[in-house]
């Protein structure tokens, strides 16, 4: 289940989610098998989703910032902007509200999409690049909120649940 992010779906990361047993059930149904597996694949798209537009409590302390360049290049920014210095999520007019972005869509016959079209999704919500400010404010990266949907159980009962009602 590949997990993308940048204007135009240009690819942060990507990572699958592999369920034990499922390919002799996929070689059992044959071509009767995206049916069953598809919702299987977007009921876990969306427990990531979920766990990726979980906004964090605001930061009430100091920018973390990566450098005093990047620090530099924010406030210029900002003042040729003619913006506030602070950055006010959601509300800002550089925000594309990267929270409820997060969508899930099919991807072929038994897979599913999780992604965002907001430019910097990749610098909030990236493990590999994932910006020090975000990170200490609390940001689930794509990787982690895999492991989370992994490590919840939620998958087994997905799957569990699918096969039984197939069966």
């Amino acid at each position: 289940m590949p997990v993308l992010g940048d204007a135009g779906g240009a690819r942060v990361t990507s990572f699958s989610v592999t369920i034990e047993g499922l390919a002799p059930l996929v070689a059992k149904l044959g071509e009767g098998a995206a049916p069953v597996i598809g919702p299987i694949t977007r009921a876990i798209g969306e427990l990531v989703r979920k766990k990726l537009a979980r906004e964090p409590k605001r930061n009430t302390g100091p920018v973390k910032w990566a450098s005093a360049k990047q620090r530099t290049w924010y406030h210029a920014a900002r003042g040729k902007a003619g913006l506030p210095l602070r950055y006010t999520r959601n509300s800002d007019p550089w925000s594309q509200r990267i929270g409820p972005s997060w969508a899930v869509e099919r991807y072929g016959d038994m897979d599913a999409l999780v992604g965002t079209r907001v430019t910097y999704a990749k610098w909030v919500q990236s493990q590999e690049f994932q910006q020090p400010m975000h990170k200490a404010t609390g940001w689930v990266t794509e990787v982690e909120a895999g492991e989370t949907v992994m490590r919840g159980g939620a998958v087994e009962r997905i799957v569990n649940d699918a096969v039984k009602q197939w069966w």
